[in-house]
């Protein structure tokens, strides 16, 4: 085993504790189905050989699990990874995080542009009021680098010598 995958191992968090401590900030005013918002569940297993717990609603019939409404389902990477990508999506790049962990690209991207996207809709806009200082502010003076808008006219320092032989 490389010394980079058994630091990664040692930082991934055991997928039953990591279920455990969702389902105590998730359920934290007691399992209720999200549908009808009624307290009368019942527990109906658990989900394909996995810690996640499947519930039904005795008013609506419905039925939901631990993940249902979250940015964890229908994903099927395993939750302890699942919380550990969240938790480096600010040091380490996806490209690097789906290596360390052994799974395809286009999951890790997914969950990331989920959790992205979770965190946009959550945190308005800040809204500046009073004095408000911009540091740091870049202006162009030239035109070097921008492209030609007249294509008659040569860009500058392209000039060629035409010598003529006698």
């Amino acid at each position: 085993m490389k010394g980079e995958d058994l630091g990664v191992k040692l930082f991934v968090p055991d997928d039953e504790k990591a279920l455990e401590i969702f389902r105590c900030i998730k359920w934290s005013e007691g399992v209720h189905c999200p549908d009808c918002h009624s307290d009368k569940v019942y527990k109906r297993g658990f989900v394909r050989k996995t810690p996640v717990r499947r519930y039904s609603c005795n008013e609506c019939g419905k039925n939901f699990t631990d993940l249902t409404g979250t940015i964890f389902y229908n994903k099927k990477l395993p939750m302890g990874e699942m919380l550990y990508i969240m938790a480096n999506l600010d040091k380490k790049s996806v490209n690097r995080l789906s290596k360390e962990l052994g799974h395809k690209w286009e999951s890790v991207y997914r969950l990331s542009k989920d959790f992205k996207e979770c965190l946009a809709k959550k945190s308005p806009d800040p809204i500046l009021s009073g004095d408000i200082e911009i540091d740091e502010m870049y202006y162009s003076a030239g035109e070097k680098g921008l492209k030609k808008t007249n294509p008659d006219e040569e860009a500058p320092g392209t000039k060629t010598n035409h010598q003529s032989s006698l």
